[in-house]
């Protein structure tokens, strides 16, 4: 995974609040991009993620936080505690901690999602599980 940072913004940069999350789709022909739009806040993070057309965030777990992801464009797969659900823009995935997941673009266009997920007193933590393909 790659990570842009240029364009993350902190509680204290973030001005009026109002952004538009397709000006964080960065693509990478290698492997898939993380864009991350807001951190450094001890209550949530939110980033985009970019996949081109086969590419995957593989399976992980988060023990300590939940997501919330929000398909901004294409097509693909939630990988679920291992199992592949569909998934398409204007789709929302709710993740509870601690369960594995993963996402990928099964589709023939560019695949962008927002994650927002709540920070833990520990940090963020993100537990890779081995599955999944590239």
């Amino acid at each position: 995974m790659a990570a842009v940072r240029e364009k993350q913004m902190t509680p204290e940069t973030l001005g009026n609040g109002v952004y538009d999350p397709s000006n964080f789709r960065h693509f990478a022909p290698e492997e898939a991009t993380v864009v991350l739009m807001y951190g450094q806040d001890p209550d949530v993070g939110v980033v985009v993620w970019n996949l081109e057309p086969g590419q995957e965030n593989s399976t992980h777990t988060h023990p300590d936080s939940a997501h919330v992801i929000t398909v901004l464009a294409g097509s693909g797969e939630y990988l679920k505690d291992g199992s592949p659900v569909p998934i398409k823009a204007g789709e929302c995935l709710i993740v509870p901690r601690g369960v594995v997941h993963g996402l990928r673009n099964t589709g023939g266009e560019r695949l962008s999602y927002l994650a927002v997920t709540n920070v833990s007193p520990s940090g963020y933590t993100r537990t890779p599980t081995g599955g999944g393909h590239a």
